[in-house]
């Protein structure tokens, strides 16, 4: 059966949902990059293992992630 992914950016980071095809039921790992905001994730087409954030903080600005 099918795996299914959705990665998502919050105010506290950024968090990895899997289920399997059914979606009975999530594991949800993260938070990822702890106290950052992340307005956007996504996995690389070449390696989805290899994710890419955007990040921002008041301090630092905006930073891209590997």
């Amino acid at each position: 059966m099918s795996r299914v992914r959705v990665l998502a950016g919050t105010k506290k980071g950024a968090f990895i949902l899997t289920a399997d095809g059914k979606r009975k039921q999530w594991q949800v790992e993260g938070p990822f990059f702890g106290g950052w905001e992340i307005y956007h994730l996504t996995g690389s087409p070449v390696n989805p293992d290899r994710l890419y954030a955007s990040q921002s903080s008041a301090w630092f600005g905006q930073i891209i992630q590997r």
